[in-house]
């Protein structure tokens, strides 16, 4: 089973929130705003997105999206390894 195979099956929707994400993968980070601060300077490789052009729209993150971040961090684990 791929990992975007897994992630489609823990998570019922194809987008979660930020804070869903953070929550789950990075609970070390205490902040949402923390969270996108270090994906926006390339610290966290993620690509953040919105369902709506509104600046009051949640930030999501597809996916797709966290499933190669994650297959990225599991091939750099192996590498230095």
């Amino acid at each position: 089973m791929s990992t975007l195979e897994q992630l489609r099956s823990e998570w019922t929707t194809p987008c979660p929130t930020l804070t869903a994400v953070r929550e789950r993968y990075f609970p070390h980070i205490g902040s949402d705003r923390r969270f996108k601060e270090l994906i926006n300077k390339g610290r966290i490789d993620l690509q953040l997105s919105k369902i709506d052009s509104s600046k009051k729209a949640q930030h999501v993150i597809y996916l797709h999206n966290l499933a190669a971040y994650l297959d990225r961090q599991a091939e750099r684990s192996t590498q230095s390894a």
